[in-house]
């Protein structure tokens, strides 16, 4: 063992941290610490003499914290030998859907992570990142200056963690290429570039020449899915009409050079190889020397799935990478509960399959609703499963709250904003605390699904208001705090917005004035007076985790919720008094929505784009 000499900067740090951040005291405890070279954490605690080793600093963290809080459940000896199952291990956070985490709670995950025992953090960024020459590369859009991103990999290496760019060269660049000085010169179509031009490649060099010179890691993601009309357009136009796994073979071969240029080994997605638009044939083809495959799966809930998935990639890789999900893209509430399911068989299929590199993805679709600290359950979740082959339930719940400072439940509340207690299948992807907050109240499409829920639902997020606020106070952590008290104004709101676009809808339609008028006064009222505080709150804890460009959407929309509110209420109360025969919104029968039910769920369903909650009409030239 590399013994680590309580004088060394690694000693130093970890006494720091836990003093610091976890309240523990080190007088009088014996800490003996270091490397070895192996894929073991062993951990050994006799009275007040402990010992910790490992083959990396995180390792050591882990273990560290492993004893200090098992001491403080009174244990006094312990000894446990734990196998190391993943090379790799860590979260993907999304950047690009207008969260661009802070440099400062980008530091925070760090260490929270590090603590837990994960390994490598990526930074999932379209084009949030300055580049050189590129003066529309994330221009407004709270793009990382070189400066921030070195500190930030200065950081995660003091911690041991590796910190790895993904990056997209390939598709997904809509952002940047809305522009009309950048669409004419590098789009082929849609969000895709026009690959194999010089002016693209020129970019893609710049963009890989810059990245390798601030990161240490000699690992690049480059992204390149879900590129479905690859080749469709001025590509065609040039080049006719070419297969599209031939137009990316291509683009890969040439990324492939271009990073070995300089030194980096890329990954990319699974789906060009193993999707609806393009299949790679299994049996005779194989991934380049030198490229990760990473498959990408976090929907499924059977070890089988993942089993079958896994073989099939091995088949044409042999740098294959596993990659889950932490479930908050869904709105503004994670879905922590398909979150344990998922990532249990998964990671249990990978274990089994010998793949040692994985990471949960946690992307921010539809603009970042959901508040990023949500993603610390599933973060936990993916670190015991890299040091237990199958993870103890209860010491799972005691690391949680240890590195947290919050409750596995209280985490797991968060997802009633949408799984209701009605609601058998708790691992449905329904989202009716979404689109019951987005949608207009008297434009409601959602009316036919609204009809068919039973349960008190009022009642049911009164009581989450209750408990979200009595959660907050209790928080140590300022980042869940704060999460707790947005879920707290939330859930008060959606009490009385959940039904009202139905109770509008009804009561208009039997010609009830004196129905209305109660609806009026009991639940609108309520509504109007409460969007405020919704709308702070999200922002405090945005403040305290994102950079500030990236929420006026969030703004823009909680205000328009607020506003066709009060302009409902004034509508509806002209008709009240009868100034007004009919309201043209309300005439309509309403139909369903999405025809489509999960089992267990009734006529509650899933719908995640908040601007077609709100509206049929289009809300700009696309």
């Amino acid at each position: 063992m590399n013994k680590l000499t309580t004088s060394s900067q690694e000693f130093k740090k970890i006494v720091h941290v836990f003093e610091t951040y976890y309240n523990e005291d080190f007088s009088g405890l014996q800490l003996n610490v270091g490397f070895i070279n192996a894929t073991t954490l062993k951990m050994k605690m006799d009275g007040e003499e402990l010992w910790v080793e490992a083959p990396h600093f995180p390792g050591l963290l882990r273990g560290v914290g492993e004893l200090l809080r098992r001491r403080q459940e009174g244990q006094k000896v312990y000894e446990e030998s734990q196998e190391i199952y993943f090379d790799m291990n860590g979260v993907m956070v999304d950047c690009s859907r207008n969260g661009v985490l802070s440099v400062t709670y980008a530091k925070e995950l760090i260490r929270t992570m590090a603590c837990m025992g994960h390994t490598m953090l990526m930074l999932y960024m379209e084009d949030v990142y300055a580049v050189e020459g590129e003066p529309y590369f994330g221009y407004l859009r709270g793009r990382y200056s070189p400066e921030e991103l070195k500190a930030l990999d200065d950081y995660a290496s003091s911690y041991g963690v590796e910190l790895i760019p993904c990056i997209q060269t390939l598709a997904h660049l809509e952002r940047f290429l809305v522009w009309e000085q950048t669409k004419r010169v590098y789009v082929d179509i849609d969000n895709i570039l026009y690959v194999g031009s010089e002016k693209v490649k020129g970019l893609l060099e710049r963009i890989i020449q810059q990245l390798a010179s601030i990161f240490r890691s000699r690992r690049i993601h480059i992204g390149m899915d879900e590129a479905y009309n690859l080749g469709r357009g001025h590509f065609a136009d040039e080049h006719g009409l070419l297969p599209k796994t031939e137009i990316m073979h291509q683009h890969l071969e040439f990324m492939l050079q271009l990073t070995k240029k300089y030194g980096l080994e890329p990954m990319i997605w699974d789906d060009m190889f193993f999707s609806g638009y393009s299949k790679a044939d299994v049996d005779t083809y194989k991934i380049p020397s030198g490229i990760g495959l990473a498959y990408w799966d976090y929907y499924n809930n059977s070890e089988a799935h993942y089993t079958k998935r896994l073989e099939e990639r091995q088949k044409i890789t042999e740098d294959l990478i596993f990659a889950g999900g932490i479930w908050r893209w869904k709105g503004y509430a994670p879905h922590q509960g398909k979150t344990m399911i998922s990532t249990n068989a998964s990671l249990v299929a990978c274990k089994k399959a010998g793949i040692r590199q994985v990471f949960a993805t946690s992307w921010a679709d539809d603009g970042c609703e959901c508040p990023v600290g949500t993603l610390l359950l599933g973060l936990q979740l993916f670190a015991d499963h890299g040091y237990a082959f199958e993870v103890d339930e209860d010491a799972f719940k005691q690391r949680v709250l240890y590195n947290t400072g919050m409750t596995y439940e209280e985490f797991m509340k968060q997802q009633e904003l949408n799984i209701y207690p009605e609601i058998q299948n708790k691992c449905a992807t329904v989202t009716p605390g979404k689109y019951g907050f987005y949608e207009d109240v008297l434009l409601s499409p959602f009316v036919v699904h609204t009809q068919g829920v039973e349960g008190d639902v009022f009642a049911h997020y009164k009581e989450l208001e209750c408990y979200f606020e009595e959660s907050a106070k209790g928080q140590r952590n300022e980042v869940l705090q704060k999460t707790q008290e947005f879920y707290q104004k939330m859930s008060g709101f959606m009490a009385y917005k959940w039904d009202l676009g139905l109770n509008i809808y009804e009561a208009y339609g039997q010609g009830d004035r004196q129905k209305m008028l109660h609806i009026l006064q009991t639940q609108m009222e309520e509504a109007i007076s409460r969007m405020d505080g919704v709308l702070a709150a999200r922002r405090a804890e945005w403040e305290r985790t994102n950079k500030d460009i990236g929420f006026e959407v969030l703004e823009i929309r909680m205000a328009g919720i607020k506003q066709r509110l009060i302009s409902a209420k004034e509508k509806l109360n002209q008709w009240i008094e009868g100034k007004i025969d009919k309201i043209e919104a309300l005439e309509e029968v309403r139909i369903e929505v999405v025809d489509h039910r999960e089992e267990g769920v009734g006529d509650i369903v899933h719908f995640n784009n908040a601007i077609r909650c709100m509206t049929r009409g289009k809300m700009g030239w696309n």
